[in-house]
């Protein structure tokens, strides 16, 4: 059994898609600094894809915001461009396991004190 695990930050916002049958999908993509620069002195850092699928797609949409630290788990998947055959072959991360490590966004985080206020006051 193979695990991969990456933490990094969201290099966009998370766009929900469909397959065919109506399941939805998302392609996440984060950047992850290493932590040695090259020999001239730059920072390197690493671009990852990262597919998930089902509930776990619609958790990172409401969720996720560009920016965003996020940890990610599964398997991998090796992409190979059949459309351009010079093109390296990649991978992408198949998670079946996303954890939020950012804090919610200030505007969520008060809609969801908010909320909580009202059920408060209705007690």
């Amino acid at each position: 059994m193979l695990k991969i695990t990456a933490i990094g930050n969201l290099t966009n916002d998370v766009e929900l898609r469909s397959h065919e049958d109506g399941k939805p999908y998302a392609i996440l993509r984060i950047a992850s600094d290493r932590r040695y620069r090259d020999r001239d002195g730059n920072k390197l850092t690493d671009f990852i894809s990262i597919k998930v699928r089902g509930a776990l797609a619609e958790r990172c949409a409401a969720f996720a915001y560009k920016g965003c630290k996020l940890a990610a788990s599964g398997d991998f998947e090796t992409i190979v461009f059949s459309e351009d055959p010079t093109r390296q072959p990649g991978f992408l991360i198949k998670a079946n396991e996303v954890e939020f490590l950012s804090p919610r966004k200030v505007e969520e985080a008060a809609g969801v004190a908010a909320e909580d206020g009202g059920a408060a006051d209705a007690a």
